[in-house]
């Protein structure tokens, strides 16, 4: 069962079995624009390795997706090419 609650810093909490989840979105939005890569990085590799941990295989491999194009954002590139998808006339 989960509990809301606001923490010391008034940032939306929720317990469920001891263990306490921020609200990641009050989280983000706290940080400046230029430190988002790096957050989302972080936050993705700490993601990936619960994930890992569980043997949850595939959400695993997903979340290292991510995660690369979050390492290649904080480098100021990215996977995806823009102006790359075109229409078919």
């Amino acid at each position: 069962m989960l509990r809301n609650s606001i923490d010391e810093t008034g940032v939306s909490v929720m317990a469920s079995k001891g263990v306490l989840v921020r609200d990641v979105g009050k989280i983000a939005a706290q940080e400046a624009p230029e430190d988002a890569p790096e957050y989302l990085f972080d936050l993705l590799v700490a993601a990936r390795r619960l994930a890992v941990t569980r043997r949850y295989r595939f959400l695993a491999y997903l979340i290292g997706m991510a995660a690369e194009e979050a390492r290649l954002l904080t480098q100021g590139r990215s996977a995806v090419k823009s102006g790359a998808a075109t229409t078919a006339s």
